[in-house]
């Protein structure tokens, strides 16, 4: 999950120091990420980089990190995926945090997203063919090698943005075994938010349509045999 917010009156470091004092992150390892090496000026005046993280909080032994930056904060959970209610209660926690580290704190805008690698061996989909989907041209099928993306309206003043792939259209480290991709990404548009409270109610709303449309793209004996599994 990602918070965007206007620039807080404290320096990014002073409050990377004080999540890193965070009981629950404290023992994280702590580093500098790439955008940190390029000057502020420069990140500020472009658009790809004022979001941008320059720091990480990254535990060891639990596959959680902390990102930070001037306009930016964001919660990772990493495979294995421990199940939302857990990860809602590590979600609130770091909200919580967010919030009480900067009193200032002015929200733009809200991201959640999940990104599901699809195999063979464990979800019964070797191929796009395997989705509840149908995509043909000139009235010919096209499964094998393909880059679908689309855009859903969800709730009020938040969308989605689906993507489907094929291995070609991936890059960066993936299961050697998955044959599918799909990146489920929700979003606000025209959001602000001040308090803890109105963060977590859009979280919880996020989840429960990212899940939506994620289960909208399996058949429903893909879905009788994972909860058979």
């Amino acid at each position: 999950m990602e918070v965007r917010f206007d620039a807080p009156t404290i320096l990014p470091e002073v409050l990377f120091g004080r999540l890193a004092e965070h009981s629950a992150w404290s023992a994280f390892q702590q580093r500098r990420l790439p955008a940190y090496e390029i000057p502020a000026p420069l990140r500020e005046a472009d658009v790809n980089l004022r979001f941008a993280p320059i720091f990480e909080l990254a535990g060891v032994d639990v596959a959680r990190s902390v990102r930070i930056g001037p306009h930016s904060f964001s919660y990772h959970a990493r495979a294995p995926y421990p199940g939302w209610l857990p990860f809602q209660g590590e979600l609130h926690l770091a909200i919580d945090e967010l919030c009480q580290k900067t009193p200032d704190l002015s929200v733009k805008r809200l991201g959640m997203r999940y990104l599901n690698a699809l195999r063979s061996d464990v979800h019964g989909i070797d191929s796009p063919a395997g989705l509840d989907l149908e995509i043909r041209v000139s009235n010919e099928s096209q499964t094998d090698n393909l880059n679908l993306n689309y855009i859903a309206e969800v709730f009020s003043l938040t969308r989605c943005t689906v993507r489907i792939a094929t291995r070609d259209f991936v890059q960066g480290p993936a299961p050697s075994e998955a044959c599918v991709f799909v990146d489920v990404d929700v979003f606000t548009d025209q959001f602000s938010a001040t308090d803890a409270s109105s963060i977590k109610q859009w979280a919880a709303q996020a989840h429960e349509h990212a899940k939506r449309e994620f289960f909208h793209l399996l058949k429903d004996e893909t879905i009788q045999r994972l909860k058979r599994d």
